[in-house]
């Protein structure tokens, strides 16, 4: 009982230095805008870097928050969690195991980006999810693909535009939205190459390079050659991904193969050391 109190009276202490750091973080940032301190510049530029890296995992991850709104609700369930588990084990012999593991997963989602050389616990989960986004967002561009298709195909006979018809892929859109309303934007003011540019900010793929260089070309081509052309992406991607499914397939049959071959490869360790290495070690033994 005496060992229960004192855990969870210094799991108090670090809820208040962490919320006392929070409060103090946020007054000296306010503090940064009156003082100009060589010092405190470099150290906002680096902090500076490192908010706007983390941001972009989180963005490329698909969540839309920031660092400091990631750092406040990771708090606020510390706090919960912490309350909770004191509440439920105060009696408990598993208290020590329960605080263990509450603190392990406070340290493993801390928003650093590397541990020693190796990106951080956090970064990695992020790149996880990022893979799983972008897989998501290569779905439904293949889907826009098809609608581009069809446009071109319906509107053969009439003159279309380039803003009409990614007006009418906005539609079918989720994910990707945002990079075709950003898309559109640049290209209606006549800047092409950072319209191609943000639209792989949002849509970091392959696939997502093709759609935009397509995009690019709307009002360069006639629509049997806008057919043609989206015809010899979708050729890309089917081959693209046999070859994914290929590589799937090899290492799912590596991974068959592994139970059976590992006790061959250990017989013939064991059938190495008998013959082998103990007479050598015995013949040595004698000579000693």
């Amino acid at each position: 009982m005496k060992t229960n109190l004192i855990i969870l009276f210094y799991l108090l202490i670090m809820i208040l230095l962490t919320s006392a750091y929070q409060l103090f973080s946020s007054i000296g940032r306010g503090r940064h805008k009156q003082y100009a301190f060589r010092y405190t510049t470099m150290k906002r530029k680096k902090d500076t870097s490192h908010y706007e890296i983390m941001h972009k995992y989180f963005f490329d991850a698909g969540w839309q928050i920031n660092m400091q709104q990631y750092n406040r609700i990771r708090y606020i369930l510390f706090a919960a969690l912490t309350l909770i588990i004191g509440y439920t084990f105060y009696e408990s012999s598993r208290l020590r195991v329960m605080v263990a593991l509450l603190l392990s997963i406070y340290w493993i989602s801390m928003p650093v980006l590397k541990w020693g050389n190796k990106d951080s616990p956090l970064v990695m989960f992020l790149k996880f999810l990022q893979k799983i986004y972008n897989k998501k967002k290569d779905v439904e561009i293949y889907r826009i693909l098809i609608q581009l298709k069809n446009i071109a195909v319906t509107q053969q006979e009439k003159p279309y535009s380039a803003d009409y018809v990614i007006n009418q892929l906005i539609k079918f859109a989720d994910t990707t939205k945002n990079g075709f309303i950003q898309f559109l934007m640049y290209y209606n003011t006549g800047r092409e190459e950072e319209a191609y540019e943000g639209f792989l900010r949002h849509i970091p793929t392959k696939m997502g390079s093709e759609v935009a260089a397509i995009l690019l070309k709307l009002d360069k081509l006639q629509p049997m050659e806008m057919v043609e052309q989206i015809n010899m992406v979708k050729e890309r991607i089917r081959e693209n991904h046999i070859t994914q499914k290929h590589k799937k397939q090899n290492q799912i049959s590596d991974l068959i193969y592994l139970p059976i071959i590992a006790p061959v490869f250990i017989l013939f360790l064991n059938f190495i050391m008998i013959c082998v290495w103990i007479p050598q070690i015995e013949s040595i033994n004698q000579i000693f």
